[in-house]
């Protein structure tokens, strides 16, 4: 192994036991453990080719994977969206325990990220005569530019669609945490240009969706709102966390099923949410928010400890 052994964990999936209906299928580990330099993607796989496949990310902080059941039951969601076989959870939550048991690291925090590929492009010489089975890498990185919850500035970007488009073209995918993340860089290249750390996607008729990989969360005295997910974009998991605090605090919280861009602008507060992180905005469209980092603190150390974790879990549009 390199210099990196500890640091950067990287393994290979067994997608037997990865995607197998029995919880011991496959191999007796699910992961293969190899060296993060080693070449592991062929350039005939589908999320090289075509970026088709599906992701989850989030914080493994002193060993715990934050809402990992949250996001393992959002991978089989978009699994199902986009025609791929069923994971097996049980089997996705051994492979993150020998991840989180290789690491070694003085960081508290590394970044985790789990990743599907359809499996070989069928349409190239070599994919055709490969076996037809997703793909899975996984790793946890302490090397990375890991998340803070140092207050942000944002804007708001267009989408370029309506906000009834997941339910009139499917097949776009709205919702689903896809490899195919093109628009979301650029979008994060368009906040370069115009000097703001990151955005917010509205709809052409002035409706709020989410941030290119992160969930938008409006605080109004002391009920926290965030656009419902049935408008076509991610159920985002720390925004779940943050629910579940808000609840544990006595404070309430609703899924909006519109959210006009403006109500969002009159907001006393907003949170940035995603990978296990609650980050304050500091201002938005040019408009200053309040920033209470104290609070932002409280709810990121309950959710790295665990504190919220049971109560995410029954989170959502229909119990808010």
């Amino acid at each position: 192994m390199t210099t990196d052994a500890g640091s950067i964990v990287l393994g290979v999936g067994d997608a037997d036991a990865l995607f197998g209906e029995d919880a011991g299928a496959g191999s007796a580990e699910p992961l293969q453990i190899v060296d993060p330099h080693e070449a592991v993607v062929s350039p005939f796989d589908f999320a090289v080719t075509r970026g088709d496949g599906m992701f989850e990310a989030t914080v493994v902080w002193d060993g715990y994977a934050v809402s990992l059941e949250n996001h393992l039951k959002r991978l089989a969601h978009t699994a199902a969206m986009i025609d791929m076989p069923a994971p097996n959870l049980p089997a996705f939550e051994r492979a993150v325990e020998q991840l989180v048991d290789e690491y070694a690291d003085p960081e508290r925090g590394p970044i985790m990220r789990i990743l599907v590929s359809r499996g070989p492009d069928r349409a190239t010489g070599i994919g055709a005569a490969a076996p037809d089975q997703p793909h899975v890498w996984m790793f946890l990185d302490a090397k990375a530019a890991l998340h803070t919850d140092a207050p942000i500035t944002m804007t708001t970007l267009s989408r370029g669609y309506t906000s009834d488009v997941a339910e009139r073209a499917p097949w776009l995918l709205c919702g689903a945490k896809t490899l195919s993340y093109a628009v979301n860089q650029s979008a994060h290249r368009e906040c370069a240009r115009r000097g703001v750390d990151d955005s917010v996607f509205v709809t052409d008729d002035g409706y709020v969706l989410e941030c290119p990989n992160a969930t938008i969360v409006a605080r109004y005295g002391d009920e926290f709102v965030t656009p419902d997910p049935s408008i076509g974009i991610l159920h985002g998991t720390t925004q779940r966390e943050l629910f579940a605090w808000a609840r544990q605090e006595g404070k309430s919280f609703s899924y909006a099923r519109r959210m006009p861009v403006e109500r969002l602008r009159e907001a006393d507060a907003l949170y940035m949410t995603h990978g296990g992180w609650v980050i304050p905005v500091r201002s938005l469209d040019g408009r200053d928010y309040a920033v209470d980092q104290v609070q932002a603190d409280s709810i990121n150390a309950a959710i790295h400890a665990g504190r919220t974790r049971a109560d995410a879990l029954g989170i959502g549009p229909d119990n808010a």
